[in-house]
């Protein structure tokens, strides 16, 4: 008898799953626990999104019934909406420069936070704390940073006697001013690359080390081609997000 037979029959046998009384139990618990998540996710999210999409074949003004128009709708708004247009081209802008900026940033701080030195778990809460800031609280702090009249970085501005800007308000600034509001959040995609970065085999630097590989080098040819995956994850985030 070979090995391999030898480990076939003496490999234990996989119980067969039943439906049993605590299995049912414990369905019926979990159920329980993400009933409030499930209850949200089914009233804001696909109910809005089915109704919208059923209602973009329709005319509706609320108060009288929906009539169906069929794809009226989606032809008026590829040949007589300047504004879609627009938003196509503001979207496609933000994707292309936000995207790239807030993965490079988001990358470069999980290298620097994943060296082994003292006090670095102070520095990756601080990295964090700005991902967690509720909505709200990070559109007012927002706000009143780029304020045209009394904001910090105006004020900034004038002290050092340049011009200020309406960062919100001019259409050369308010992109580049979304763009870095955006950047503000980057601590979640950082999180997610420090856990890849801290998965990556230290045999694999060793042996770079011992083919005279440099920092530049060992990022490059070891680091980035173990987090691919990762990265791709993030990117499919950023661009969804």
């Amino acid at each position: 008898m070979t090995v391999w037979q030898e480990l076939s029959v003496n490999r234990p046998q996989r119980r067969a799953w039943r439906w049993t009384r605590a299995v049912r139990r414990d369905f019926r618990n979990g159920l329980l626990f993400i009933s409030p998540w499930l209850v949200g996710l089914c009233v804001f999210t696909l109910y809005p999104i089915f109704a919208s999409f059923y209602y973009s074949f329709t005319v509706y003004d609320i108060v009288s019934p929906p009539q169906f128009t069929g794809l009226a709708n989606y032809r008026d708004l590829l040949t007589s909406d300047p504004l879609f247009w627009k938003s196509v081209r503001n979207t496609l802008y933000y994707v292309v420069f936000a995207v790239p900026l807030y993965l490079t940033t988001a990358l470069a701080v999980a290298l620097l936070l994943n060296m082994k030195l003292r006090g670095m778990a102070v520095y990756r809460t601080l990295f964090v704390l700005p991902s967690i800031v509720p909505d709200v609280a990070s559109a007012m702090l927002w706000a009143w940073i780029l304020n045209p009249q009394f904001g910090l970085l105006n004020g900034v501005l004038r002290a050092l006697g340049v011009p200020t800007l309406g960062w919100l308000t001019d259409p050369t600034w308010s992109k580049p001013s979304l763009i870095l509001i955006g950047l503000w959040t980057f601590g979640g995609s950082m999180v997610i690359f420090l856990a890849a970065l801290q998965d990556v085999p230290e045999a694999l630097y060793e042996a770079a080390e011992l083919d005279g590989a440099g920092v530049l080098r060992k990022t490059w040819n070891v680091t980035l081609p173990m987090i691919t995956p990762t990265i791709f994850f993030n990117l499919v985030l950023g661009m969804i997000g």
